[in-house]
């Protein structure tokens, strides 16, 4: 599982990437960290191949953090959506190893050295019970109870296993040139599972993931830092949380797709969940 996992360290005005198995050595969770694997195909890395989020394009696009000293910037290592007023969906492996009391959430700007950020503490956490089965990484969500609500905007969750032609992601992980304050998005095309499964041999569970990314060109991936952000379906009426980065093998290489958590597989075991908290 070398170089799957897309979420960050930082370690005071220095950045390590998470690049394998073990989960984030920050705020008591134990790990291991290193220098973000750079894209081996030849292209223009700016997420990676995106451009900065407008305020207000993605409400719902939160942080997710450990609490302390330093700015947003400084303390974020993950992504996160609002899927209730107070309620953050992320991925399992951002918080496999944590409790509520080390994480908080970074929500009111896409620029996380705005004065305009709001910390938000986490009351309660919930780790998907079959995190990591059938295969490494499947099933990879978790969900975070606020302390208090966020006046942000939810997104509404995917509800049945849709093809689309393409997504867009987004998040704070590294562009290829370093980790930006201001959250990038970028377009990628979806991949079907039967393209997925081949450029992943045992290692894609079709039914709780999904893949997206230029699989002939590479160039469009989310990446380290990312890891927990959302995958939508395109800008319109309303968009539609399709799936959560979760794993990928390098960013933006051509034959590695982004794999992200699909939300239509895991979408009434979140309901079961919210009801639990009301």
């Amino acid at each position: 599982m070398d170089r799957k996992r897309k979420n960050l360290v930082r370690l005071g005005t220095g950045f390590g990437a998470v690049a394998g198995a073990a989960a984030i050595a920050w705020a008591g969770i134990a790990a291991h960290a290193e220098e973000p694997v750079k894209p081996s195909s030849d292209f223009e890395a700016q997420i990676i191949g995106g451009q900065p989020v407008e305020e207000g394009q993605y409400p719902w696009l939160v942080g997710l953090g450990s609490p302390g000293e330093g700015s947003a910037y400084d303390r974020q290592f993950c992504g996160g959506s609002v899927i209730a007023e107070d309620v953050v969906l992320t991925a399992a492996h951002c918080v496999e190893d944590s409790a509520a009391e080390d994480l908080v959430v970074f929500s009111g700007s896409i620029d996380l050295e705005s004065e305009d950020v709001v910390e938000t503490a986490v009351a309660d956490l919930h780790v998907a019970e079959d995190y990591n089965a059938p295969v490494a990484m499947a099933n990879d969500w978790a969900l975070l109870k606020l302390a208090e609500p966020v006046d942000v905007e939810p997104i509404a969750l995917g509800t049945e296993p849709t093809e689309f032609e393409t997504l867009e992601t987004a998040g704070w992980g590294d562009t290829g040139e370093g980790f930006p304050p201001i959250a990038q998005w970028v377009e990628v095309p979806f991949v079907n599972d039967a393209d997925c499964e081949a450029a992943y041999p045992d290692e894609v569970d079709a039914a709780s993931m999904l893949c997206a990314g230029d699989i002939e060109n590479g160039g469009v991936d989310s990446c380290q830092g990312d890891s927990g952000g959302p995958i939508m379906t395109p800008a319109g009426d309303e968009q539609v949380l399709v799936g959560i980065v979760s794993w990928g093998y390098g960013c933006a290489e051509a034959g590695n797709p982004g794999v992200y958590g699909e939300v239509a597989d895991f979408n009434d075991a979140i309901e079961e969940v919210l009801a639990g908290w009301e």
